[in-house]
């Protein structure tokens, strides 16, 4: 069985913040643009276009933050790719169909609640790790998968 897997970007500016976005569906939790991989894509293409469609701007894959294997919260594992990316080309703005709002966070200010992923690529960002694969426990519990 393989598992679902997501990708998502942890783009950065100047200042030292990090772009997140509020999903505008489900709980309306907070994290880096991304989602579910499509058929035949890699993680980086994934990462990608989710930057694109969900807040309009073209990137530049740096890096991997960390691949965190999401475990618990009622929902079956997930594999989450988050990479480590700059703005190349445009301004953020919020695909309203996905994103209810967004906001540049720097490592101490961070919105909530956050997804899993997010929370830990964030903890990795700061604390200066890259490349991190590790398990990371839901907190929360999650509306049905679909």
């Amino acid at each position: 069985m393989s598992l679902r897997q997501c990708a998502a970007t942890l783009l950065t500016n100047p200042l030292g913040q990090c772009l997140l976005v509020q999903q505008s569906y489900g709980l309306r939790l907070w994290g880096c643009p991304g989602g579910v991989m499509d058929p035949g894509e890699t993680a980086p293409e994934a990462a990608v276009r989710e930057a694109r469609e969900e807040v309009g701007v073209e990137v530049e894959l740096t890096g991997l933050v960390g691949l965190y294997r999401l475990q618990g919260g009622g929902w079956p594992d997930i594999l989450a790719w988050v990479f480590a990316a700059q703005i190349v080309a445009g301004t953020p703005r919020p695909d309203p169909a996905e994103v209810a709002a967004l906001g540049w966070f720097g490592p101490g200010d961070r919105p909530g609640p956050l997804l899993p992923d997010a929370g830990a690529a964030l903890d990795d960002w700061a604390a200066g790790r890259a490349g991190v694969v590790r398990t990371v426990q839901r907190t929360l519990t999650l509306p049905p998968l679909t």
